[in-house]
């Protein structure tokens, strides 16, 4: 047992050590005017991007996917056509998201700090699955399994800031699965062909 904590205690220094060698976004936004502002995004590699805001409600209020990799992206936006309210700005670089809260009111505009994430590590071999992830949000999270959309095992795995955990998938008959790393607000998926 002992070994099995070592093993998850060195996979989750690992990924501290992975997540400090993956990329870097710089995401600024500066408003310009009460209803504009800059967008101004920097990544060390040339990377496909996705960014996104969303309301304070979770809805889409807009959506740009990079079609071929970029080092640079600059764009001046207007939100003047968004109501009064929250929302947050997300880019998407490869496993890396960053995000910023803004808020838009009688004032005009005014951008909180940024934050830094990272999508969980998943790797399947030798029957063996495993996970790593940190959970900057301390949120409490959910593990599933699904073969063809059927719910094949489910547990808690706790909200604690770095989480590990592997899974001895031999017993499961050969297909099509899905896992599924879930808390109330965000799902991370893997697929494993067995």
């Amino acid at each position: 047992m002992k070994t099995i904590k070592f093993l998850f205690t060195v996979t989750a220094v690992a990924l501290v050590a992975i997540a400090t060698a993956v990329e870097k976004p710089k995401m600024n936004v500066i408003p310009l005017t009460a209803e504009r502002a800059i967008v101004a995004i920097t990544n060390e590699n040339a990377a496909r991007i996705e960014l996104s805001i969303y309301s304070e409600k979770g809805e889409m209020v807009y959506f740009k996917q990079s079609s071929e990799p970029l080092t640079d992206y600059l764009r001046v936006f207007d939100f003047e056509s968004l109501e009064k309210g929250n929302y947050v700005l997300n880019l998407k670089v490869n496993d890396t998201r960053l995000s910023r809260d803004f808020t838009v009111d009688n004032k005009g505009i005014s951008v909180g700090d940024s934050k830094l994430r990272f999508d969980p590590y998943f790797e399947y071999k030798d029957n063996v699955l495993k996970f790593s992830y940190l959970n900057f949000d301390k949120e409490n999270l959910k593990f599933a399994i699904y073969n063809n959309g059927d719910l094949v095992y489910q547990s808690k795995v706790g909200n604690d800031f770095t989480l590990s955990a592997g899974y001895d998938l031999s017993k499961l008959s050969d297909g099509n699965y899905k896992v599924v790393l879930s808390s109330y607000n965000k799902e991370f998926s893997y697929d494993i062909v067995k």
